[in-house]
């Protein structure tokens, strides 16, 4: 008898004798850091579902992170995905964050296995794919949306009454400590690769590392970039942000400037958009944001994962190498405490 919960005969095993057994099951592209299934379920669910999304996790990577791995060669602690069902636990309860921004719903979480059970938004694309698509009023609604919802997310779990929650999320010493670290191993590395390496910037990865083990003033989703990002194909414009394992106490600029990140990545090859635009108007109604910690964390994130997002890890030197460049001159900016020089950033020059 198959248990082994990275295949699909350990799946169907596992969930026979419970209410979600499976008439058949199949997996789902997009996690690199779990095992994801589409399950058909034998019964509908009361709420008349017929389909859940499985996923299960291990101590390292399922997938290969482009330039960032290979599959396995990364060791990430189980208990993260002790975080996520937490995380989305949370926004799930709090409606009042958007109407338009959702998570999944967890149905169980089984926190001996780490296996989760949740609803199955499909049919819905990745951000990235819809971008492309979408003309500016789409785009400009849901950077609008997007911007509404963590601006709001990050005031409420800024409030002094969420004072637990935060102590809660910095103890996710994954996130803090092995994912951003790597984070700055690749920051640094692609800074060496491109010929662009400062003798500073391992003070600036050690400054950024020791900065996390305090935390910040808000929760994090902490891995907030596009292919997290389902818009629904379906109906009126519905969006949902997935994959929360990272979710951690951190300064906000930490998921602001991962989405600039990967926003500009995708004009930097195609035509430019007002996404950036209203998602800054609309975040900045409920939070400010500390121009020096975005070039930091925007810096950091166009060297390490500005070069490797999927629309640009394929591409050759001369579409790469001018991301990476504008990571270090954000870096540099902050250095010299040139807060023009960060707004003209064409990475920042919508905020």
């Amino acid at each position: 008898m198959d248990m082994s919960l990275t295949t699909i005969a350990g799946i169907e095993t596992y969930l026979a004798s419970t209410r979600y057994a499976a008439a058949s099951i199949e997996t789902v592209s997009g996690g690199h850091t779990a095992f994801l299934y589409r399950v058909v379920l034998k019964e509908p669910l009361e709420t008349g579902e017929k389909t859940v999304i499985i996923k299960h996790s291990l101590g390292y990577v399922a997938q290969s992170l482009g330039d960032a791995s290979r599959a396995g060669a990364i060791t990430l602690n189980v208990e993260r995905m002790d975080f996520e069902h937490e995380a989305l636990e949370l926004v799930y309860s709090n409606p009042g964050l958007s109407k338009i921004v959702h998570v999944p719903r967890v149905y169980s979480y089984d926190q001996l296995t780490h296996t989760m059970v949740m609803s199955d938004v499909a049919p819905c694309k990745v951000l990235s794919a819809v971008l492309l698509e979408a003309d500016d009023e789409l785009v400009a609604r849901i950077g609008h949306a997007l911007g509404e919802f963590m601006g709001r997310f990050h005031k409420w779990s800024s409030l002094p009454e969420q004072d637990s929650v935060r102590r809660r999320f910095l103890e996710n010493e994954t996130s803090r400590d092995a994912v951003l670290g790597i984070r700055w191993q690749l920051a640094i590395a692609a800074a060496k690769k491109f010929g662009l390496e400062r003798e500073w910037m391992e003070d600036l990865q050690q400054a950024g590392l020791e900065d996390a083990k305090s935390g910040g003033p808000v929760v994090c989703m902490a891995d907030f970039w596009f292919d997290n990002i389902l818009v629904s194909t379906a109906g009126d414009l519905q969006i949902y942000i997935v994959d929360w394992e990272t979710a951690r106490t951190a300064r906000p600029e930490l998921d602001v400037a991962h989405f600039a990140t990967a926003a500009y990545s995708l004009v930097h090859i195609h035509k430019r958009n007002p996404l950036m635009r209203e998602f800054f108007q609309a975040y900045k109604e409920h939070m400010n944001l500390d121009e020096i910690q975005l070039g930091i964390n925007a810096g950091r994130d166009m060297l390490s994962f500005g070069v490797i997002m999927p629309w640009i890890r394929h591409r050759d030197d001369s579409v790469r190498r001018p991301i990476a460049q504008l990571g270090v001159e954000l870096f540099e900016a902050v250095r010299a405490n040139d807060q023009q020089a960060l707004r003209k950033n064409p990475v920042l020059a919508d905020l």
